[in-house]
This record gives C-alpha cells, sequence and structure tokens, in this order.
C-alpha cells in the first residue's frame, strides 16, 4: 500500500508541475506575505524574519515538506523596501530549493495621505531536482521514469502590487513570470502542453479590519490563485480574530481541499510564534490524518516606528 501511494504521489506532483499550481502551499501566509507577493517588503515597517515549515499530508509516503525563511525591511529613505526569500519544497521524488531578492517602492496617496502604494519585484533561482529512477512502477523498465532523472538551475521574476492602511489590505502577485522548461533542452520561454515546465501564476489577496471593541478585532480576508487557462481557481477563505493585541485565533476554508484551524501568540513585543492545523477534506482524508504548520516571527523595531503588519494593522 505505501508503494502505492507513493507512485501516486509522484504521478500527482508531475501533473502538478505540468498543468498545477506550483508553489509550495501554505496557510499561514498572512504572517509572511513575502512568501506570495514582493511588494510585501517593508509593509511592517521594520526589520522582520519569519520562518515557516509545513508537514502536508501526514502518514502518506513521499507527502510534501516545505519549509521557508523571510526577511524584509524598509531602507534609509523610507520610500524604497528590500526582501530576501529562501523556500525548500519536497514533493515525493522531486525538490525544489528557491532564493529570491525582492524590491519595492512605496507611496503615500489618498486624502489623508493613509494609503500604501507598493510596487515589487523578484528575481531569483531555483534549483530543482527529480529522482525518478527513484519511483516504484508496476512496469520496472518504464520509459518515462528510467535514467530520467533531472538537476537543474532554473531563473525567476516576478512582480506584484500591495496595497495597504490600516483598515484594508489587498494584493496582485505574478510570482511565476518566466516558463522554464523542467525536463528536456532548457528554455525560459517553453509554451507546449506537453512537456513539463513552469507556468504563469496569478495571485491576489484581500483582506479588511473591522474592530469588534477596544480588545477584539475581526479581520476576515482571501487568497485567490489562478494559472490562466491550465487550472482551475483555487480560494482559501479566512476569517482571524485578534484579542488584546496577542492572541490571534484563526479558521479557514480552502475550496475543495481543507478546513484549516490557526492560533498565534506573542510571546513578547518581537517575538511571535504560530500553529497551524489542516483537516483535509479531499478524497487523500482517507489516507492522512491532516497537515501541521508552525511559524516564528521576530521584529527588530526601528526607532520611532511600531511594529506593524499586512495593511499596517500592527496584528500581523
Amino acid at each position: 500500500m505505501r508503494k502505492i501511494l507513493l507512485f501516486i504521489l509522484c504521478i500527482t506532483s508531475t501533473v502538478t508541475l505540468v498543468i498545477g499550481q506550483q508553489e509550495a502551499q501554505t496557510s499561514m501566509y498572512l504572517y509572511n506575505g513575502l512568501y506570495l507577493n514582493p511588494a510585501y517588503a517593508g509593509s511592517r515597517d521594520d526589520l522582520n524574519a519569519t520562518i515557516m515549515y509545513r508537514d502536508q499530508w501526514v502518514k502518506i509516503p513521499g507527502a510534501p515538506t516545505t519549509a521557508s525563511v523571510g526577511i524584509s525591511s524598509p531602507l534609509n529613505n523610507d520610500k524604497l523596501a528590500l526582501g530576501l526569500l529562501y523556500s525548500y519544497d519536497q514533493i515525493g521524488v522531486t525538490k525544489t530549493n528557491s532564493a529570491e531578492v525582492d524590491f519595492a517602492y512605496r507611496i503615500l496617496v489618498g486624502h489623508k495621505k493613509d494609503i500604501h502604494l507598493s510596487f515589487g519585484i523578484s528575481a531569483g533561482f531555483q534549483n530543482y531536482s527529480a529522482n525518478l529512477s527513484g519511483v516504484a512502477t508496476t512496469q520496472p523498465d518504464d520509459p518515462s521514469f528510467l535514467d530520467n532523472n533531472q538537476n537543474r538551475w532554473l531563473p525567476n521574476v516576478g512582480a506584484g502590487f500591495y496595497a495597504y492602511n490600516n483598515k484594508f489590505f489587498a494584493g496582485v502577485s505574478a510570482p511565476y513570470i518566466l516558463a522554464n522548461r523542467l525536463n528536456g533542452p532548457a528554455s525560459v520561454f517553453a509554451t507546449s502542453t506537453t512537456i513539463a515546465r513552469q507556468y504563469q501564476n496569478l495571485l491576489v489577496t484581500g483582506g479588511y479590519n473591522f474592530e469588534l471593541g477596544k480588545k477584539v478585532h475581526f479581520v476576515p480576508s482571501v487568497l485567490l490563485k489562478y494559472i490562466p487557462k491550465y487550472a482551475p481557481l483555487t480560494l482559501d477563505f479566512n476569517a482571524m480574530f485578534v484579542f488584546i493585541d496577542r492572541v490571534w485565533l484563526g479558521a479557514s476554508y480552502r475550496l475543495n481541499d481543507s478546513y484549516n484551524f490557526s492560533l498565534a501568540v506573542n510571546l513578547t513585543k518581537q517575538i511571535k510564534i504560530g500553529y497551524c492545523y489542516d483537516l483535509t477534506v479531499s478524497p487523500l482524508s482517507k489516507f492522512t490524518t491532516g497537515t501541521h504548520e508552525v511559524m516564528a516571527s521576530f521584529d527588530t523595531w526601528f526607532k520611532d516606528k511600531k511594529a506593524v503588519g499586512p495593511a499596517q494593522m500592527k496584528y500581523f
């Protein structure tokens, strides 16, 4: 049974690389928007470092494991911001190590000059490897897997837009603009749908801060993921309650995939830790006990500035 599940997962991950969502999945992206959008860099108005780890579909052999480290900060003139992001993702016999640099340019608009508009770009590389000869198949000499291992360095560029103030946040980003080929002759502009390649992704985020009282806030938000023409929409609906600016309690639903429950706590004014559990509702629920994700965040405050978060809400 373990070999069968591993084989199914490898086939699934191969299809995902060809026509599905390609960036590693996370349920706690609100705490590290840099993971989705380069324009998020500097939006906390401090030097922030966030570490995340995700163990997806526990008990399924070869299921995805993901880790990331994101660092961002505004620069001296306050209009420019810099971000650094490293991520690791393993699915079955495929591994991806990614590193990117993010730049953001921010301006203030609106009647009260209280809305930040941020325009971001990213550039970096990925190391993609696939040990396809290690896949257990029902046909030992299957030419699709035999001696077809891959190890490639792939360039990547992305772009994004992010608007926020103390009441709302909204963003649009394209983290994969190049269409790198994942097998055969190298190409960054591959177009065929019959080969394994990267696809352009479109991500849209948005949320609003409702003040229910001096000590309680409610922040609903949504994340939309879309690959034009090649995959259906994926939607995350999130509801977050913030108590006394110290405890974050959230629940979300990922369309046709999972219910997610998260808790985060400020241990100090600068250190936050969090945990999320995904209850799988897709057909994989028969084989897994769910998904675990943990997060730790650290802020180094600048002089005369306050720690803030997505939408400058000071909550994430």
